[in-house]
């Protein structure tokens, strides 16, 4: 297979692991948010020991490389726990929908470290999005807009953490900067895991961990598709999730988007199709 139809079908299967994720971070709503995150990642962390030991490939990576490790973990920390934030106060679908902002972020990011070129079409389509995202948050003078404003921040924080993967491309191992990034949260979460830890019961521990396993599939199929092809190029595959969490917050939580969501949502997506599109175009020329 070419690389980016590779790349598209790791985009794919990431979409259905991290929605599948998302409702089981719905389904545990008396664990405390940094628990989860702390489950989303160890188990990550474990199996990527696992697979570097194995293939002797390195821990930290390269020297040169090791400040776009640091930013795409710092960053890609950031994303989780505010999109787990927005995902647990959110309707499923919402949250999904606020995170596929992204793509579009990633086209704006991309200008500025990557240096791809930008014009008044994809500043266009940023327009769209956002308002869109108008749509689906619904603004009012209280504190009812924070969980959709931190979803809307996940998605530019996740769209930093996206560049630097690209930015990395295959200079390091998709396995090592798996790790450092699992290693980085993990460390991260734990002292706020002094504070609020909750010995899970059995339903939840099952839960938990298969949070993890999730993550660790969807995180490293992600991982392979921006470390084999240009962000822009694929970033558009992974609206899938928006169709996924849509389908298992209907199934699993009883959730159905109002008008208003799915119209931002159309929005969204149609704004990301025009950056895709004039993407696609201009390397095809």
């Amino acid at each position: 297979m070419k690389n980016k139809n590779k790349s598209i079908c790791f985009m794919l299967f990431s979409s259905f692991s991290f929605s599948s994720m998302q409702i089981i971070v719905k389904l545990l709503p008396t664990v405390p948010l940094m628990e989860k995150v702390f489950f989303r990642n160890i188990i990550s962390l474990i199996f990527t020991f696992i697979v570097i030991r194995k293939q002797n490939l390195s821990f930290l990576g390269n020297k040169n490389n090791k400040k776009y490790l640091f930013y795409r973990s710092l960053f890609g920390y950031l994303g989780i726990v505010l999109f787990f934030y927005a995902t647990s106060k959110m309707m499923a679908s919402d949250a999904a929908m606020l995170n596929k902002l992204s793509p579009v972020f990633v086209t704006i990011i991309a200008y500025f470290f990557l240096k791809e070129k930008i014009n008044k079409i994809q500043i266009s389509a940023l327009s769209v999005s956002l308002i869109g995202s108008l749509f689906i948050i619904r603004p009012k003078l209280d504190l009812s807009v924070l969980p959709a404003s931190i979803g809307v921040l996940s998605a530019i924080v996740s769209a930093a953490a996206y560049i630097f993967i690209t930015a990395i491309g295959k200079k390091e191992s998709v396995y090592t900067i798996v790790f450092f990034f699992s290693l980085f949260s993990v460390i991260a979460t734990i002292p706020f895991l002094l504070f609020s830890f909750k010995i899970p019961n059995f339903k939840e521990l099952i839960l938990l961990l298969l949070l993890g396993i999730l993550a660790c599939a969807g995180q490293i199929a992600l991982t392979f598709a921006y470390n084999s092809c240009n962000a822009s190029k694929i970033s558009i595959y992974d609206y899938s999730n928006i169709i996924f969490s849509s389908v298992f917050g209907f199934l699993f939580l009883k959730e159905i988007p109002t008008l208003y969501s799915i119209f931002g949502g159309i929005l969204i997506i149609t704004a990301s199709l025009i950056d895709f599109i004039f993407n696609k175009t201009c390397r095809h020329i």
